[in-house]
C-alpha cells in the first residue's frame, strides 16, 4: 500500500484527483504506455509525459539494444530513444524506419537528460488507479520498477525515473562516445 505522500513522491499525486465516489486524494491519474513487456504494463504520470510522437530512426537504425539508445530527432533536439524491452532482455519489437514514442521529461539535474524517449507499441491511454493499490516492488530486475499494481486483472508498474533516466543516460554517453571515437 502506498500512502499519499508517497504517491506525490513518485509523481503520481499532483492534479490527478477525479470526483467519483472514492475520496479524491486516493485516486491517482495515469498514462498506460503499451510496449511489449511480458507480464506487465508500463503506467506513469501525467506530468512526465512531453509528448507522444512519431520520430524517424536514423538510417539503418531499425533495432535498438539492450546497451544502445538511438538518438532521434524530436523538436530540433537530439533525444535518446530506448526500448524497455530490450533493456529487460525481453525480445526486441519489431519496427520500421518511423516509430511511435513517449517523449519524457527528464527530472534529474545532476544529469544532462532534458528529455528521452521511450519506445511504444500502441496508443498510450489515461487511466486512474486508487493510491492504496499499489505496492512497493521488490523484484530482481536490477530496481527498474519501483511500484506495482493490479488494474482490471492486469499488473502494472511505475518504473524508478531516477534509475531509467540514469540508465538511460549511461546508454547515450556511450553513444556520442562511440560517435567521437569510433573503433577501426
Amino acid at each position: 500500500m502506498v500512502d499519499t505522500e508517497t504517491a506525490h513522491e513518485i509523481g503520481l499525486g499532483a492534479g490527478s484527483q477525479s470526483s467519483r465516489q472514492t475520496p479524491l486524494a486516493n485516486r491517482l491519474r495515469i498514462v498506460r504506455l503499451p510496449t511489449q513487456i511480458t507480464q506487465l504494463e508500463l503506467i506513469v504520470p501525467y506530468a512526465l509525459i512531453a509528448e507522444i510522437t512519431e520520430v524517424i530512426l536514423p538510417e539503418g537504425e531499425t533495432h535498438l539494444s539492450r546497451l544502445d539508445a538511438a538518438l532521434v530527432d524530436w523538436r530540433a533536439q537530439r533525444v535518446p530513444l530506448v526500448s524497455l524491452e530490450a533493456m529487460l532482455n525481453e525480445p526486441l519489437p519489431t519496427i520500421g524506419q518511423r516509430v511511435r514514442c513517449a517523449v519524457m521529461y527528464g527530472t534529474n539535474p545532476e544529469i544532462a537528460l532534458p528529455y528521452y524517449a521511450i519506445l511504444l507499441s500502441g496508443v498510450p491511454r489515461s487511466e486512474e488507479i486508487l493510491a492504496e493499490s499499489l505496492s512497493e516492488e521488490t523484484s530482481g530486475d536490477g530496481g527498474l520498477w519501483r511500484m506495482t499494481a493490479l488494474l482490471a486483472g492486469r499488473r502494472i508498474a511505475v518504473p524508478d525515473i531516477r534509475v531509467l533516466e540514469t540508465r538511460i543516460d549511461e546508454m547515450r554517453l556511450r553513444f556520442e562516445r562511440e560517435m567521437n571515437h569510433p573503433n577501426p
